[in-house]
């Protein structure tokens, strides 16, 4: 696994791709909640003094979060498994439907093909039903290579459209993905 030194310690190739990422795209903020897939990533922003980490204890908190920083003029982003869609479909109806709040989310792919817990299959068959019943569009992003382009044209598509997009980070774009 290719991985650069942040601190003292080692972060995946990808965790360091999805911050550089960040920078690229001018991002200052991003609310989550962390789970195991992406535990890099967060361990990565948790040490880069230009971004602040706001941890929550319910998805349902990240929508709110997000479209404050909007409107005090800061980019940021929500990352979260993809379970966590479920709890925050309503703040996310309201910022989206009724003042086009242009929300930038990434969500880990739970239940993607080989998953090997049971409980994660279901992730996977509601996450593509409600990003559609909340007109959001997704891109799934597979490849570290994708990671920094993607996050830019994430934030140009939601900035463009006023409205919400999904980046489902999955394969070598994950904690272990990569050989």
């Amino acid at each position: 696994m290719h991985e650069q030194s942040v601190g003292t310690d080692r972060v995946p190739r990808y965790a360091q791709e999805f911050v550089n990422g960040l920078h690229e795209a001018a991002v200052t903020l991003v609310g989550t909640l962390p789970e195991s897939h992406l535990k890099s990533v967060y361990v990565a922003i948790d040490r880069d003094p230009a971004i602040d980490l706001v941890r929550v204890s319910n998805e349902a908190e990240l929508p709110g979060i997000v479209a404050g920083s909007y409107l005090g003029g800061r980019r940021a982003l929500m990352i979260m498994e993809n379970s966590g869609l479920r709890q925050a479909c309503e703040p996310i109806a309201r910022f989206s439907f009724a003042h086009q709040v242009p929300l930038v989310m990434v969500v880990s792919y739970r239940g993607d093909f080989g998953e090997a817990n049971w409980w994660g299959h279901n992730h996977a068959q509601v996450m593509g039903p409600l990003l559609e019943a909340l007109r959001i569009p997704m891109k799934i992003v597979d490849r570290v290579d994708d990671i920094k382009p993607m996050l830019r044209k994430a934030f140009d598509h939601a900035g463009a459209s006023q409205w919400p997009v999904c980046l489902v980070m999955t394969g070598e774009c994950t904690e272990g993905g990569a050989a």
